[in-house]
């Protein structure tokens, strides 16, 4: 059975504490821990139905995504990054993207049992208060943000999956609407019927 962990604690953004000691010292020694993402960027292409699109996926240091995370570079654990998905080939006039979902698992696979979820529904997880949404259904690229973390007691891997569909776009009724106490979709939203989904993944490690 799949383990939601959306309103527990079992995500950690705190770098773990070691203390040395001895009679000789009595200042506890504090070591930080980072990690680092191990693409610089994610691509693929998707085809569904008529449409056909290349996808990537981008993390930056800045609002502004001026830096781009490299795959070399470390990150902070509760450090603020923003992640971009964008689409090359769709015509916004005609469809957008709507981000439906995003979640982290502790193995490659999307289904894996451990999971946290930033985004459901196209509204970012009111239990965690770091995820920002930015423009999800307004367009061909989507833009959030939240404070990296780690599985507490896991040295395991973290995958990031998102889930995103297309919309055709008839009187702006593609982006979700999001009230503070409960995270729903517009009424109206009237998605295109789209049989592939596109899937897309990336991993940061300890």
């Amino acid at each position: 059975m799949r383990r939601s962990l959306s309103d527990s604690g079992m995500i950690n953004r705190q770098s773990p504490v070691q203390i040395d000691f001895s009679c000789y010292y009595a200042q506890p020694e504090i070591k930080s821990l980072a990690i680092r993402l191990k693409h610089r960027a994610v691509m693929q292409e998707m085809t569904s139905g008529e449409w056909k699109y290349n996808l990537t996926m981008k993390a930056y240091s800045d609002a502004e995504r001026n830096n781009v995370i490299q795959s070399d570079t470390y990150i902070q654990l509760d450090q603020n990054i923003w992640v971009e998905i964008e689409t090359e080939g769709l015509n916004e006039k005609v469809v957008v993207v709507v981000m439906d979902s995003c979640w982290a698992t502790d193995q490659p696979s999307p289904s894996g049992a451990l999971r946290y979820d930033l985004i459901t529904n196209g509204c970012a997880n009111p239990a965690d208060q770091t995820v920002k949404v930015e423009g999800n259904g307004l367009g061909t690229s989507n833009l959030f943000s939240f404070n990296s973390f780690q599985f507490t007691g896991s040295s395991a891997d973290v995958y990031l999956h998102c889930k995103l569909e297309l919309c055709v776009t008839q009187s702006n009724a593609c982006a979700p609407i999001c009230s503070q106490g409960a995270r729903r979709r517009r009424s109206a939203f009237t998605k295109y019927e789209d049989k592939n989904p596109a899937l897309i993944t990336m991993a940061w490690s300890n």
